[in-house]
């Protein structure tokens, strides 16, 4: 017959693959086509004073815009939630998004949350694992939601599309 360890690790495997599908699980609450959330996550009004709302170790210009502003007024944003601290695939999820941030950033909003720093927008949008991406059109609406490491061909024609429809 089977061992009580084999059917621990059995029981384990089920409830993880239960988990990981149908309604919760390892999906964040907020779905493609929900409003986003209008979360007041941190932001610095000098961009020198990034470590106050991030552990990223390298200075990036994500931190200006509070979601709820954006949505307010009507501006199509990506939001990324890592916490680069301990996360390697959140360090370079990030600096894409920087990437975008400099070629884009005075069309469209950007925007890290960091869950060491700023954890009640995590929990706000359901967020349960990392990183995490998601684009919201200028209506508030999630578009669509990356998540892991996302190249930066598929970043920026997300925001093309959503730039295009906001014209």
């Amino acid at each position: 017959m089977f061992s009580k360890a084999w059917l621990a690790v059995a029981a384990l495997a089920g409830l993880l693959l239960v988990s990981c599908s149908g309604e919760g699980g390892f999906k964040g609450k907020v779905r493609i086509g929900d409003p986003a959330p209008k979360s007041e996550n941190l932001v610095v009004a000098n961009v020198a004073d990034w470590h106050k709302v991030s552990t990223m170790d390298r200075k990036v210009n994500l931190y200006q815009w509070k979601i709820s502003d954006l949505i307010a007024q009507g501006r199509p944003f990506l939001v990324v939630f890592g916490t680069p601290q301990h996360c390697t695939m959140c360090v370079d999820q990030i600096v894409r998004v920087a990437v975008m941030e400099e070629k884009f950033g005075d069309r469209f909003a950007f925007v890290h949350v960091d869950g060491y720093k700023d954890n009640s927008v995590w929990v706000e949008w359901g967020i349960l694992g990392e990183p995490w991406t998601y684009f919201v059109d200028g209506k508030g609406e999630v578009r669509s939601i990356f998540p892991g490491q996302t190249e930066l061909g598929l970043l920026e024609d997300q925001v093309l599309k959503l730039l295009e429809e906001s014209a």
